[in-house]
């Protein structure tokens, strides 16, 4: 794996290689942006041991991490890092109501700043869906640079086929699934995007 995540890294012209980190609470993979490390969850290495994943499949996950980390930079260039100011800047947002109601503390201010928060808050699963999702396919596009688009598509519909369904999860585990469904592009969303783009 570190090999082939060596090959990848070279391929995307990173200078080094990310590091690779074994991690019990992740599933799959996911990748440390500003550490530049890709973590490969013991379950997903069970899969693979298990000969569920094929060599293809591993390199195509390991490729869409990297796209993550061909697209951020930070500058206006980077897709992702462009996209992570607008959220940042959403968040930060939500103290304006609280500012309005410090500067001038009546009835009708008081009105404002809770519309505002709560409309605010409403908004937030929307953007956040939104620049997650254009983050994701992103990482898809890069790593259609390193691998076949196809290749990619199989990894995603095994990826999907072995998550956890809700169900299965504890309270946290559910509310976290659930957070991730609202922000995330479904792995269907994702096939169809590198499928039709």
């Amino acid at each position: 794996m570190k090999q082939k995540l060596g090959e990848l890294a070279q391929k995307a012209k990173l200078g080094k290689a990310p590091d690779i980190w074994i991690s019990k609470n992740e599933r799959f993979a996911s990748v440390n942006v500003f550490l530049k490390r890709i973590s490969v969850g013991e379950y997903f290495l069970s899969l693979w041991k298990q000969g569920k994943f094929s060599d293809d499949d591993v390199e195509a996950t390991l490729a869409h991490e990297v796209g993550h980390l061909m697209d951020f930079r930070r500058d206006s260039s980077s897709y992702s890092f462009r996209n992570l100011l607008v959220e940042s800047l959403w968040f930060s947002f939500g103290v304006v109501p609280l500012v309005i109601y410090l500067l001038a503390p009546a009835a009708e201010y008081f009105l404002l700043a809770a519309v505002l928060t709560v409309g605010w808050g409403f908004s937030i699963p929307f953007v956040v869906r939104h620049v997650e999702v254009r983050i994701e396919f992103e990482a898809d596009k890069k790593a259609t640079m390193l691998v076949a688009p196809q290749q990619l598509a199989n990894a995603l519909t095994k990826i999907s086929a072995f998550a956890a369904s809700a169900k299965t999860l504890g309270l946290m585990a559910r509310l976290s699934f659930l957070a991730g469904t609202l922000t995330h592009p479904s792995f269907t969303e994702r096939v169809r995007n590198l499928r039709c783009p």
